[in-house]
């Protein structure tokens, strides 16, 4: 019997740690056409025919439908401007003016890349319904609590872990270009619970 086991607990453990590896290489985007401006980060093989297994299944796991990089640009920012994870208990300003796009939206997800469940139906902000001052900058406010202005809604305190999806739709040929010397939005914390 103990020889049973024995010979059972091996393709277990080797199971769970082929799931663990996989699960580790698909979470974040590594590799030559990774890009990092500030606290986003965008896989440029993302859409392409080039694209590798590891990111096919990152993009099927995030639910895109990915799109050309000449075509769409996506964004991911896990953590905020200092360098912080992007935590549901926390507020935070979102600061930017209109990107090199001809349409660009910023979108709220949980830990596990879903729209975050919210009462006010919530979910992205987009160069069409920014409201910006008279500048032309803008500020959304992530949080939790209920705020004036560009308020996107971070879900219950209890959410944990979220991201910032920023997508730049038929992008100008710099973004193309030089995707790390765009200005991005910068993600200050205000404070947490």
């Amino acid at each position: 019997m103990k020889q049973f086991l024995k010979f059972l607990a091996v393709p277990i453990v080797a199971a769970v740690l082929g799931a663990g590896s996989f699960a580790v290489l698909i979470a974040v985007p590594y590799g030559n056409t990774v890009v990092n401006n500030g606290p986003w980060q965008a896989d440029l093989a993302v859409g392409s025919v080039q694209t590798g297994i590891y990111a096919r299944s990152r993009t099927a796991l995030m639910g895109l439908f990915a799109l050309r990089t000449s075509e769409a640009v996506y964004f991911i920012a896990r953590a905020d401007s200092g360098g912080r994870p992007l935590e549901s208990r926390c507020d935070y300003r979102i600061e930017g003016r209109d990107l090199p796009a001809r349409w660009w939206s910023v979108t709220a997800l949980g830990w596990n890349f879903y729209l975050i469940p919210n009462e006010a139906n919530r979910y992205s902000f987009n160069s069409a319904n920014v409201k910006r001052d008279p500048g032309g900058s803008y500020v959304i406010r992530l949080s939790s609590k209920k705020q004036e202005g560009n308020w996107l809604p971070s879900g219950s305190q209890k959410q944990g872990r979220i991201n910032l999806n920023l997508r730049l739709y038929l992008p100008d040929e710099g973004v193309l270009k030089n995707p790390g010397a765009v200005v991005l939005p910068r993600i200050v914390r205000e404070g947490c619970i």
